[in-house]
């Protein structure tokens, strides 16, 4: 096609021009589609005073959970951001979004089921009362317990187990339970003599007996079950869930677990 210039001569088409622009939007898509993808951070929550779980060695964190939520990272190809925090507030972080979500041992249950999802559960636990290895200590049944002061962390199952059963059941009084900010210190009060036993999971017995002379000297087939927590309007769950089952099912979650010395 031949085109008449202005000034009446014969203009010919830019063809390069054409062919350039041509080029330029069929590969703008392809280019877009290989932009690096935004690298997903995910703000992770733990209580890191609870060993063999999560707790802190030479000022990085170490333990079960947190070999498994590197692994999940990994697989999932994001990163992590780990946040230090009271147990009791573990929760309340989901649920305001100051983090994307929590594992520190937590135990499924109906009432945290009530404000968070959980992922599907990945270890079974029981809760146990220890006390000093040189304690007098004895437990032989529940009743046995309503002549002792029992030390629990702040926002635990094991909390809420002798509230319901021991306080309701008046085996217990009020005053004999006391709460604590972390296992840590209910743990260092009963070695202190304030109180005589604490009730913990049996796993942080075991970790926390490598520490302290410790021994257990009641267990409370309770049968929890562990579970990453996300908020209630999380998009992670779903993906979370599915590696996680593989990393079940292969044996990882076994051999991460031995490799914390359990």
């Amino acid at each position: 096609m031949l085109l008449k210039s202005s000034g009446g001569g014969i203009m010919i088409p830019n063809y390069r021009f054409v062919a350039a622009a041509l080029i330029f939007v069929l590969i703008t898509p392809f280019l877009l589609s290989c932009q690096p993808k935004p690298i997903v951070v995910l703000r992770v929550g733990t209580n890191a005073e609870y060993p063999p779980f999560e707790y802190k060695e030479n000022n990085q964190f170490v333990g079960v959970d947190i070999d498994l939520i590197r692994l999940l990272a990994k697989r999932l190809d994001m990163k992590i951001e780990i946040m230090d925090m009271q147990f009791n507030s573990l929760i309340p972080a989901l649920t305001s979004n100051k983090i994307d979500l929590a594992i520190s041992a937590i135990s499924i249950s109906d009432e945290r089921q009530l404000l968070v999802n959980f992922s599907i559960p990945y270890y079974m636990a029981n809760q146990v009362l220890i006390a000093p290895k040189y304690s007098a200590v004895k437990v032989e049944k529940l009743n046995d317990m309503s002549k002792y002061k029992i030390g629990t962390q702040m926002g635990t199952t094991g909390q809420t187990y002798l509230e319901e059963n021991l306080i309701a059941g008046n085996i217990l009084r009020p005053e004999q339970l006391k709460t604590y900010g972390s296992n840590r210190l209910a743990i260092q009060d009963m070695m202190d003599g304030n109180v005589d036993m604490v009730i913990i999971d049996d796993s942080a017995a075991q970790g926390y007996s490598t520490q302290k002379p410790l021994k257990i000297v009641y267990e409370i087939s309770t049968q929890e079950s562990y579970g990453i927590a996300v908020s209630q309007k999380s998009p992670y769950l779903k993906k979370i869930n599915t590696e996680l089952a593989k990393i079940i099912k292969s044996g990882e979650m076994d051999k991460i677990i031995q490799a914390n010395g359990m």
